[in-house]
């Protein structure tokens, strides 16, 4: 909604960043590094993306599911679940990060994860309160350092496939983090980090900023490719 009027015409993973749909950028990057084997989630105009994908010289195979529009991030995943293998790296159509895919594979392997999802350091330009009983501060942080996620995961099959139909009904968003919180109560939720440039947009100054970004971005694709 907040893109329109690019969104009225064509979904947002299509729209175009640096001469080329966002959602091409991701997949071209994927398979440079070795992937042959996509699942794409549908929704808002998903034809126009199957059609798209469809005709794209990747030399991969692709799967495409779909759940329907109104469909949550977590029902998507549960219904794709029947395309994937073992393990799945799970990333947004509209977001482009270049992690390294191999580390993080070892790292959840090795830890026995079920999910590890990609965190990215940001400092707030806030000072952070805690309160204890009654108004009384429990600690105050001056513009403290702290991880969000970046929308990309690995993830374990199996936690798809034994996901409780209540945890399935909840609202978009509510799902997954219902989700990464019981995972992280049992010590399986695992973080791997990320310092790299980040290319996503939900409005079309920050399109403008992403068409900026963007060459950051590629160099640092292209550097790491170099021997």
């Amino acid at each position: 909604m907040r893109l329109r009027p690019l969104t009225d015409r064509v979904p947002k993973p299509l729209v175009p960043l640096h001469g080329k749909p966002t959602l091409q950028h991701l997949l071209e990057s994927y398979v440079k590094r070795g992937f042959r084997q996509f699942v794409i989630c549908t929704g808002y105009r998903g034809d126009m993306i199957r059609q798209f994908v469809s005709g794209l010289p990747l030399g991969a195979s692709i799967d495409f599911s779909e759940a329907g529009e109104s469909a949550s991030i977590l029902q998507r995943l549960h219904a794709a679940r029947q395309f994937m293998g073992e393990r799945a790296f799970v990333a947004y159509g509209d977001t482009l990060i270049h992690v390294d895919l191999d580390g993080m594979l070892r790292d959840h392997v090795a830890s026995g994860a079920v999910i590890t999802i990609s965190t990215a350091a940001v400092r707030s330009p806030f000072g952070l309160v805690t309160l204890a009983d009654d108004r009384w501060i429990a600690s105050f942080d001056e513009k403290p350092l702290q991880l969000f996620y970046v929308g990309h995961m690995l993830l374990n099959r199996a936690v798809l496939d034994g996901l409780d139909p209540e945890l399935l009904s909840l609202p978009d968003g509510e799902g997954l983090v219902r989700l990464f919180r019981g995972l992280l109560a049992a010590r399986r939720l695992r973080m791997f980090a990320y310092s790299g440039p980040q290319i996503t947009f939900n409005t079309p100054l920050e399109l403008q900023q992403a068409e900026r970004n963007a060459i950051a971005f590629f160099t640092q694709q292209e550097e790491t490719r170099c021997p």
